[in-house]
């Protein structure tokens, strides 16, 4: 009980107990983040991102603080996200015998444009204090507002404010102090980001920063230092389509080590945004000054090394070879391109087809992919899947979307197994 005392008494009041709890690993750090790596539910602390983690979930962790005995640290937290809105719910429980917190959140979002998200939250706090010298037992609730903007992919900015009813009732501050954070995140290439947040807290102001990679779609690193806290934290995180293992460890100079586990299940597979080496080393090509690749011929691998060029473009233009025909600059603008960017992108490709609107191969490329949509949506209905529903997939896996497809089909709880496995394959075959 002594050393627990220490830690109180280093962080300044109650509030400070809060702040050097144990958090779920992938967090890193033991306080709130307004920008957060959203690979994982259990790195997210900021409810605007929530609308990002597009499947259910349930996570659990817990963890030993400072390795101090009888000293504990649990989360649970659940959570879905839906056309652009999310709602998650939490629990924390932290202390030992004679000191313990029990906090319960629910926090809601709602993306109602891609560059923007909202989201706010409500916190039920319990504090029971029971020693020799003192007893305490209160209860206390409190509310949170955030903002998230992403002006492009590559970056983006976020806010968010604690405890707001405190702003108005000083004599709670003791307690639920109105904390502020603000923090950026910087992501040079697809599968790594760079994080960077202030907070300002009832102790003063804590900076941070964090760097994530994952270095395979099922394997994630990352590490962070809080100054002011003067703590170090890493994490590694293991996906493996249901199921998520996360294991931290965070140092502090004068309290020691803490260690984490948590696990994250979900009925829907978990894909994180791998390293795209074909992005990193299309850099040295674009220096070396390699020719250009011809679009309509060229392999996926070629395709991913040319510069600028992100997955999911990738994708979509094999898609498109596969199942409409070579691709013109008109068609580079249907699939998601801005003016600019196949301005860029004609910079290192050659090939492209003549533009032929509403002529006879432009024609008989959409005929040819209308007609294996149909045949996708009829084979659909066959299994029992609604037919607005079928639609939906058919689309879905025409555009080559996997991880769309594969929650949508999970979602449907009136189809069997066997006829789930069915559509997920038909919509595979697709592709």
């Amino acid at each position: 009980m002594i050393k627990i005392a220490v830690i109180l008494c280093i962080s300044g009041n109650v509030l400070g107990a809060f702040d050097y709890r144990t958090t779920p690993p992938a967090a890193l750090f033991p306080f709130r983040q307004a920008a957060n790596d959203a690979s994982l539910p259990d790195s997210v602390s900021n409810p605007a991102y929530l609308p990002r983690i597009a499947y259910p979930y349930l996570h659990c962790s817990g963890g030993r603080p400072y390795t101090l005995d009888g000293l504990i640290a649990t989360t649970l937290r659940a959570g879905y996200a839906v056309k652009g809105f999310a709602v998650q719910a939490l629990w924390d429980r932290f202390g030992a015998e004679q000191y313990m917190e029990n906090v319960v959140e629910l926090n809601l979002a709602f993306m109602p444009v891609r560059y923007v998200s909202l989201g706010a939250g409500a916190s039920y706090l319990n504090l029971s204090i029971s020693t020799a010298e003192s007893s305490l037992k209160t209860h206390q609730a409190d509310c949170r507002a955030s903002l998230l903007v992403a002006p492009c992919e590559w970056f983006e900015i976020a806010f968010q404010q604690e405890n707001m009813a405190s702003l108005f009732i000083q004599k709670r501050r003791d307690l639920l102090y109105p904390e502020w954070i603000a923090g950026a995140s910087l992501k040079p290439f697809r599968g790594f980001s760079l994080l960077y947040n202030i907070s300002k807290t009832s102790n003063g102001y804590v900076n941070t920063i964090a760097a994530t990679a994952n270095v395979l779609k099922y394997f994630s690193i990352r590490i962070g230092y809080a100054r002011e806290a003067a703590t170090c934290s890493g994490a590694l995180s293991f996906v493996y389509k249901y199921a998520a293992v996360s294991y931290g460890i965070k140092y502090h100079p004068h309290l020691g080590y803490t260690h984490t586990a948590g696990v994250t299940l979900s009925v829907s597979e978990m894909n994180i945004d791998s390293l795209s080496y074909g992005s990193i080393f299309s850099r040295i090509r674009e220096v070396r000054g390699d020719p250009p690749v011809d679009i309509n011929t060229c392999s996926m691998d070629q395709l991913a090394a040319v510069p600028g060029m992100q997955q999911h473009i990738a994708e979509r233009i094999m898609k498109h070879r596969r199942s409409i025909g070579p691709l013109s600059r008109t068609s580079l603008l249907q699939i998601g391109l801005s003016g600019r960017e196949v301005d860029s992108l004609q910079k290192h490709i050659t090939g492209l087809a003549p533009d032929e609107t509403g002529g006879r191969h432009a024609r008989q490329g959409r005929e040819r992919y209308e007609e294996a949509q149909k045949e996708i949506f009829k084979k659909l209905i066959v299994l029992g899947v609604p037919a607005a529903t079928a639609l939906e997939l058919s689309d879905m896996a025409m555009m080559g979307r996997n991880t769309s497809c594969t929650g949508r089909v999970n979602s449907l709880t009136d189809l069997p197994a066997d006829k789930k496995k069915q559509a997920l394959k038909l919509c595979a075959g697709s592709r």
